[in-house]
């Protein structure tokens, strides 16, 4: 509790990697962590690595800190939602459209499944540069999701799928999405950014 206090206004930049909290302590540690993040208005860059969101509550709790404090722009989240209580897909869904901009949001290594959301999220045109989706485990359905989401979308500069269960197949589809020179029509409906 003192350490985060401490750092409130002077930390730019806040790597937190594989933190395990005690159970009958994580409520507490998530209410002071949360905290610190919604006030520390400092922060640009905020890096939770390998620490496992236990629950939904924790989740929500410090996605709304993040969402508070306008002024980080860079948010890593990977590894902290696959094998979890917590739903992944919502939260990422959450920060995708929250109506304020994220120069890049990481959140690989999560295990998504089911991507509807996500993808659906990603069609609104969210203000947001770079969104890492590396090894979630994500297939060519997913891909044809992103594929059509990427249609709507004109903010985002970067993609990144490295990892995944995507095949040949999904990558055309996504290529598709982005450039297809196969007609006058096609090449209308593809996303120029």
């Amino acid at each position: 509790k003192q350490l985060f206090s401490a750092m409130e206004g002077r930390v730019t930049t806040l790597y937190v990697e594989s933190m395990a909290f005690p159970a009958e302590d994580v409520a507490e540690c998530y209410e002071i962590i949360a905290g610190s993040v919604r006030s520390n208005h400092a922060l640009e860059r905020l890096t939770w690595f390998g620490n496992r969101i236990p629950s939904d509550d924790q989740a929500d709790l410090f996605i709304e800190s993040i969402i508070d404090n306008r002024s980080i722009t860079n948010l890593d989240l990977d590894f902290c939602f696959h094998q979890s209580e917590a739903n992944g897909c919502r939260a990422l869904v959450t920060l995708m459209t929250c109506g304020r901009p994220f120069e890049s949001i990481h959140f690989g290594g999560n295990g998504l499944s089911g991507i509807d959301d996500v993808a659906a999220a990603l069609a609104t045109n969210p203000q947001l540069g770079e969104l890492y989706l590396d090894e979630n485990e994500l297939n060519d359905r997913d891909a044809e999701l992103i594929a059509h989401a990427l249609k709507h979308n004109t903010n985002l500069l970067g993609l990144h799928l490295r990892g995944n269960d995507i095949t040949s197949a999904g990558f055309e589809r996504l290529r598709n999405a982005l450039y297809d020179p196969s007609s006058l029509n096609a090449m209308e409906s593809c996303n120029h950014t």
